[in-house]
């Protein structure tokens, strides 16, 4: 019911299905029901609108449309608009739901029927089980592109990364370039390639998918990520300026790119930029609506550069603590992702606000034999829990290191975030949210009586990213500390020549 690999049309072969998001709207109406759906997946695949958007005629008019609430709740849980979108998953799930009910076994596909458990455990935390079932699916259908999209959201958000790559390349041999969604695809393993380290790989691939389908948000992201790892902050934030038309569309990544954007600036001092992308695009708090979790993990990683970077940022904290506890309540926090709950800590724990750190759930495998005898499959199990506490003890001490940080207590912050950070990667997501704790660790141990940890981190620090203004001025005033004025004076050259101090080139 839901597959994509039809033979394309002349318009979308040249020029890619998502060029025509303008008229989407229009074309939904005058379409059928089943074609809407596909152009609707492919445009969510390529992150380049929400689903709930482009398929709102249609569930008006057909809304036992199980396939279309199914898409729609599978967006709305994994790349929501805003916070009322998130919470808006579990009704489609409950139509979803209903109606595969009220149709019986006989009359729902096992597809059908294995979508609507994946959505169910997606929404209720159970990520692992639900990444299983989309493997399932996909077992049996390689062209699933929901599928696909899903199992591959869900490997990022929990940081397995060999899967996230994997679930692509398992399929992309089974594909034919003819068939519409390929260059998506494409895009999709560029950044596989990206979060295993692969940047040169990783380029050639998304290079080509933006030749193949310049409308692609996802291979235009994963171009930012490319320049972000290699650190080059001149070259990534004329990227992102050449590209700017892209962003603004309103669409999933809208709000994220101007946070990779962000990360650029950051180097070069642009922090009036970055206040501004904070306040128009991260936070927008003239919308009716809270913002998305994700949007507030963005904008809480822009908090904690700047505020390491030694600007104001009291402003932006209390922004920020207001949404925090205006997304928490209810027990929306519940299928959080242990880096999103930590985020949210960080903040907390930087105001000073009475907040007790959320315990995360008993760590659960995945009954895998209970799951697939219940569903009447062979279950496919690619991606498995940590060791029973890895993830709880990482967390426990990031937490506690955050905790400290906000006390001022940073011999104790600084032991806690070293012993995390060799495990980081366990807490999901990618090596940018990482990457803060680091920052932090260094910034901790810089405020210590004993700068010996300090230098050493920030030796590492700019062996591994030595065109990083940020980490030189880090430097300099370590070396400025301890009486090193040789030290300090080559740091602050270097941070100036890279950009910083320097305003900013107005092309950024």
């Amino acid at each position: 019911m839901h597959s994509t690999a039809s033979a394309p049309s002349l318009l979308g072969t040249i020029f890619g299905i998502g060029e025509f998001e303008g008229q989407r709207d229009v074309a939904l109406r005058s379409t059928s029901t089943q074609h809407a759906f596909e152009l609707a997946l492919l445009d969510y695949v390529a992150m380049n609108s929400f689903p709930a958007s482009a398929l709102r005629t249609v569930l008006v008019s057909n809304s036992d449309f199980l396939m279309g609430h199914v898409l729609v709740g599978a967006s709305q849980h994994l790349v929501p608009a805003s916070h009322d979108d998130a919470l808006a998953a579990r009704e489609s799930l409950r139509v979803a739901q209903e109606l595969l009910g009220s149709r019986g076994n006989d009359a729902a596909s096992q597809s059908e029927r294995l979508h609507v458990h994946a959505l169910d455990a997606m929404v209720n935390g159970r990520a692992r089980e639900a990444a299983m079932i989309y493997e399932t699916i996909l077992s049996a259908d390689p062209s699933d592109l929901l599928a696909l999209r899903c199992s591959y959201d869900l490997y990022l958000q929990l940081g397995d990364y060999k899967n996230l790559l994997g679930t692509v390349s398992r399929r992309l041999p089974l594909w034919s370039p003819a068939q519409n969604g390929y260059s998506h695809l494409l895009s999709m393993q560029a950044f596989g390639l990206m979060a295993l380290g692969r940047l040169d790989a990783a380029e050639m691939l998304a290079e080509k998918a933006l030749t193949m389908n310049g409308n692609d948000r996802w291979a235009l992201h994963t171009m930012l990520h490319i320049y972000e790892a290699r650190g080059n902050a001149n070259h990534g934030a004329s990227y992102a300026m050449q590209h700017q038309n892209s962003f603004d569309n309103g669409g999933p990544l809208e709000r994220h790119l101007y946070f990779q954007w962000g990360l650029f600036l950051m180097e070069l001092g642009r922090y009036d930029r970055i206040n501004k992308f904070i306040e128009l695009h991260m936070l927008q708090p003239n919308q009716s609506s809270l913002p998305s979790v994700q949007a507030l993990c963005d904008a809480t990683q822009m908090f904690w550069r700047l505020h390491f970077a030694k600007e104001d940022t009291s402003a932006l904290l209390h922004q920020l603590v207001d949404a925090w506890h205006s997304v928490s309540a209810n027990n929306a926090s519940a299928t959080w992702s242990p880096l999103q709950l930590v985020l949210r800590h960080s903040i907390f724990a930087a105001s000073g606000a009475t907040h007790d750190v959320q315990q995360l759930p008993t760590d659960n495998c995945v009954d895998a034999s209970r799951v697939g005898s219940s569903l009447g499959v062979t279950p496919v199990q690619l991606s498995f829990d940590h060791p029973p506490g890895v993830v709880k003890t990482v967390y426990d001490d990031v937490c506690m290191g955050l905790t400290a940080y906000g006390q001022g207590a940073f011999e104790d912050a600084t032991a806690a975030l070293t012993r995390a950070r060799g495990n980081i990667s366990v807490l999901g997501h990618t090596h940018v949210e990482h990457d803060l704790f680091d920052l932090l660790a260094i910034d901790s141990a810089s405020r210590c009586a004993d700068l010996t940890l300090a230098k050493l981190l920030l030796n590492e620090r700019l062996s591994a990213r030595p065109q990083s203004a940020q980490s030189w001025q880090s430097y300099s005033r370590v070396s400025e500390t301890i009486g090193d004025a040789s030290a300090m004076r080559d740091a602050q050259n270097m941070s100036y020549v890279l950009g910083l101090g320097q305003g900013g080139n107005q092309t950024h």
